[in-house]
């Protein structure tokens, strides 16, 4: 489930990353926990569809807690990883 909810959410910031060029903030307050394949599949794969560099400009996260970070944070080396093979 996590990895499918996580694809939703992609589609919706790809589309917004493609439609302008404004800064999206991902505001994770009261988010307590989220799953390496949710991150991947949101978050991560943006990695897919546009620069690292772009997606380092053009978005960031307010609010989140450690544990959070650490998660998004591990996806991205994780698929920029994959991606470099």
């Amino acid at each position: 489930g996590a990895r499918f909810h996580g694809a939703e959410v992609r589609e919706d910031i790809v589309s917004a990353l493609k439609q302008g060029d404004e800064k999206i903030i991902f505001d994770l307050e009261g988010v307590a926990s989220m799953s390496n394949s949710f991150a991947d599949e949101c978050f991560a794969k943006l990695a897919l569809f546009f620069s690292i560099d772009e997606v380092k400009q053009r978005t960031t996260f307010k609010n989140a807690n450690p544990f959070i970070r650490s998660v998004i944070a591990t996806a991205f080396k994780t698929r920029l990883t994959q991606m470099a093979i």
